[in-house]
Parts: C-alpha cells; sequence; structure tokens
C-alpha cells in the first residue's frame, strides 16, 4: 500500500513538472506585453515600433493635460492635471 502511495505520488510530480515549468510570471507579462509591440512578426520590436507606442501614449497624455482642447498646455491645465493625477501616480516625500 505504501510503494502504491509513494509511486502515486512521485506520477504526480512527475506529470505536474512540466505545468510547474509554464507559470508565467511577472516578468514574463511585462516581456509579452514588450513583445505584443511587434507589428510586423519579425519576433523582435524595431524602434519605429516603439517610437509608435510612446508617441501614442504621449497623445493620450497630453490630451488629457489640454483641458480646453487648443493645442497647448498652459500653467493652469498642467497644474491641475497634475493635482488630479499626482496622487495615482506618484507619492512625493515631504
Amino acid at each position: 500500500m505504501f510503494v502504491r502511495w509513494v509511486g502515486a505520488v512521485l506520477l504526480f510530480f512527475l506529470a505536474a513538472t512540466p505545468a510547474m515549468a509554464e507559470v508565467e510570471t511577472s516578468t514574463d507579462k511585462i516581456v509579452d506585453a514588450f513583445m505584443a509591440l511587434d507589428t510586423d512578426a519579425s519576433d523582435s520590436v524595431s524602434y519605429d515600433e516603439y517610437k509608435a507606442m510612446v508617441d501614442q501614449r504621449a497623445k493620450a497624455r497630453f490630451k488629457a493635460m489640454d483641458a480646453n482642447h487648443d493645442g497647448q498646455v498652459t500653467d493652469e491645465e498642467y497644474r491641475a492635471f497634475w493635482r488630479k493625477t499626482k496622487a495615482k501616480w506618484y507619492r512625493l516625500k515631504r
């Protein structure tokens, strides 16, 4: 009976080992998100592919700062944006 139990446990661990190797880490998730920028399926991210993502994020952030949508961010607009977002993104030491 004991031998059968040990055999079952060993079989479980041997069968579970490949599944354990497939566990995705937080680094794996970040790398996967970065590699999703590869729009031409070259298995690498070019500067242009990376810059397209950065430009898209910069445009979205600028749009969020430009409260009156005139294409310019004033001191008041930036201060309002900062007050609205600093608690979400930044921890300032005082």
